[in-house]
């Protein structure tokens, strides 16, 4: 399975705008065109919306994109989405599932009905990448199962060094909270010292989610 990043800067003040438009026409569209929208989300100063669609494979998902945008009733959309975004970010990724016990339910709990996500993008440090994961792996679960900390979407960037993944909350005093629990867990401490050394730079976002109609 591949899965699609979409970033999107929406101009100042057209969140409102532009969610209309998402919700009454362009997931309704890509629902009909079988393209999964595994979550979708505004991050919390409202000046970005993130979607996640998944696919199965590169041929799958460029024909599915092919149908997409040579619909009409994309090409009768298309201008009010130009006029309503400034920018847009498409990263295409390879999902990670066997971190947990997730049982080939691809570690993908309901990310839309979370009161509040927190995506986090890490850009790895050239040819760290699989250090990184099994790093990730051996003590960053852990530490989050034992914070109570879900960890709902987990994936590498198939073009560059990024890896990206999701968890949640209640809000962001229980964020606050179980991020303290967690940095206190001895996972952490073992390797608070070393994720610096594998990690060039990092992004974190906070999200609410936007709730679509189930297909």
């Amino acid at each position: 399975m591949l899965s699609e990043l979409r970033i999107v800067t929406i101009n100042k003040g057209q969140m409102g705008n532009w969610l209309d438009l998402f919700c009454d026409r362009l997931a309704p569209l890509a629902r009909r065109l079988d393209i999964r929208i595994t979550g979708a989300w505004t991050d919390v100063d409202g000046e970005r919306f993130v979607q996640i669609r998944s696919f199965e494979d590169d041929k799958d998902m460029a024909a599915r994109r092919a149908r997409f945008t040579g619909h009409s009733e994309w090409r009768a959309v298309e201008s009010r989405v130009l006029d309503l975004t400034a920018a847009q970010d498409i990263v295409k990724l390879q999902p990670i599932w066997h971190f947990d016990d997730w049982d080939g339910n691809h570690g993908l709990l309901d990310m839309d009905r979370s009161p509040l996500a927190q995506l986090r993008i890490y850009t790895v440090n050239k040819g760290m990448m699989l250090v990184w994961k099994d790093l990730y792996k051996r003590y960053e679960v852990p530490g989050h199962q034992t914070a109570g900390i879900p960890l709902e979407w987990l994936s590498h960037d198939l073009e560059e060094e990024r890896f990206c993944w999701i968890r949640s909350f209640e809000n962001k005093w229980d964020m606050e909270k179980r991020q303290d629990h967690f940095h206190e867990g001895l996972d952490w401490q073992a390797v608070k010292d070393r994720v610096p050394t594998l990690i060039a730079h990092s992004e974190v976002m906070l999200m609410n989610p936007v709730q679509l109609e189930a297909g």
